[in-house]
């Protein structure tokens, strides 16, 4: 995924916090003001098939990630 960064001493180093816009930008989509306002839907970074022990639901916090120049 592409999304636009910036650096804050808001949060620990080494982290990085996505707002979760849902993809609503994809082909197809016909929701138009989610289209406007779609951020990126950052289920796409998710293995859909590790679920938290615990709670039995999907895994969406704590997951390995590489930021690299576009």
């Amino acid at each position: 995924m592409t999304i636009p960064v910036t650096t804050t001493d808001g949060i620990a180093r080494g982290v990085v916090s996505i707002p979760h816009g849902w993809g609503h930008d994809l082909p197809g989509v016909q929701l138009g003001v989610a289209g406007r306002y779609a951020g990126v839907n950052s289920n796409i970074l998710t293995d859909d098939l590790l679920i938290d022990e615990l709670s039995g639901t999907a895994v969406l916090n704590g997951i390995p990630v590489t930021i690299a120049p576009a």
